[in-house]
């Protein structure tokens, strides 16, 4: 059996929270218990909360499950395809058999509602959804390794950088442009994998990004490297990641997008590094997040000492007819 719940009634998925097993910050070791199930509980209320939002709730036989269904307005219009994201969370003794019934209930409201595209990110540890989601039509599109750098640690020592690393100015903006168009044409991503979403608009979101992390939008602070007469080497960015630094009460800042020239790819350690130090410096854990297998990029993170903490797949669903 399973019921639908919407915006203000979060207690039907509160018993949920605490028993959830794959909690995306239990292995940090900078949020207690408690404060991991206060982030999985904005996390999901702000879902219910959204325009549109909804979840599906499972509740008897012994076994308890919910997923949640939030509306992506921002990458719908930018695809023009109506497009959500998924949260699935269950007690650790909710079988297979159940968790599809509860995902094949979401997909159905998701339907009902004219949802084209579903999205969700799942711990490479919860097999059980993993199976479940492949049951109900998921297919995965991609694997994410994340690393941080923690505060009790003394800061990372300052690296030798390639040519002159300084903060973002508006006149950078062009380059920045030109350098990631470059950089993310034919990028082997979930967005490019996706066999339902434009190759060329995949390509164009990385550049989307670009401009709204120079713009302040979807970063606090943009890095570049450059050759000391103005051309870029390469950039990057990040932002304090929401609603964990908040409710968790431990700033995490991370989650921004980088990129170097084809013929600079050097110039991407000194910016992580850089970027290490003056979040340390801020009071701040430090999170990296790459693909699994970007064995380069994992190299700079662990020169720069950071530590593996979580892996992620995320996986698609398409809802729509034939594209």
């Amino acid at each position: 059996m399973s019921k639908l719940v919407s915006a203000g009634e979060l207690a039907s998925i509160e018993p949920l929270i605490e028993a959830y097993p794959f909690k995306p910050y239990r292995n940090y070791r900078v949020l207690s218990r408690r404060r991991q199930d206060d982030v999985q509980r904005a996390e999901l209320k702000g879902a219910l909360d959204a325009a549109g939002g909804f979840g599906v709730v499972a509740d008897g036989d012994g076994t308890r499950a919910a997923a949640i269904v939030r509306p992506l307005p921002w990458d719908s219009g930018f695809f023009e395809i109506p497009m959500a994201r998924l949260f699935l969370v269950h007690d650790a003794d909710t079988d297979r058999a159940a968790l599809h019934r509860i995902v094949a209930a979401a997909l159905a409201a998701a339907r009902e509602r004219g949802l084209q595209h579903l999205s969700v990110r799942v711990d490479v540890a919860d097999a059980e959804a993993i199976q479940a989601l492949e049951d109900a039509g998921f297919r995965m599109m991609d694997a994410l390794a994340t690393y941080v750098y923690p505060l009790k640690r003394p800061a990372p020592e300052a690296g030798k950088d390639m040519g002159l690393l300084r903060l973002y100015q508006p006149e950078d903006r062009e380059q920045i442009l030109d350098i990631t168009r470059e950089a993310y044409r034919g990028f082997r991503g979930r967005y490019h994998l996706d066999p339902h979403l434009p190759r060329d608009r995949s390509d164009e979101l990385y550049v989307e990004w670009a401009k709204k992390s120079c713009d302040g939008e979807w970063a606090d602070v943009v890095l570049v490297t450059e050759n000391g007469k103005g051309e870029l080497h390469g950039w990057a960015s990040y932002r304090q990641i929401e609603p964990v630094s908040t409710v968790g009460g431990t700033p995490i800042r991370g989650g921004g997008l980088g990129a170097c020239r084809r013929d600079k790819p050097g110039a991407y350690a000194g910016l992580l590094r850089a970027a290490t130090v003056r979040i340390h410096g801020g009071g701040a854990v430090t999170e990296m997040q790459t693909q699994i297998f970007n064995f380069a990029t994992i190299r700079l993170y662990e020169a720069v000492e950071t530590q593996f903490v979580r892996a992620d797949y995320t996986l698609h669903a398409w809802l729509g007819g034939e594209p």
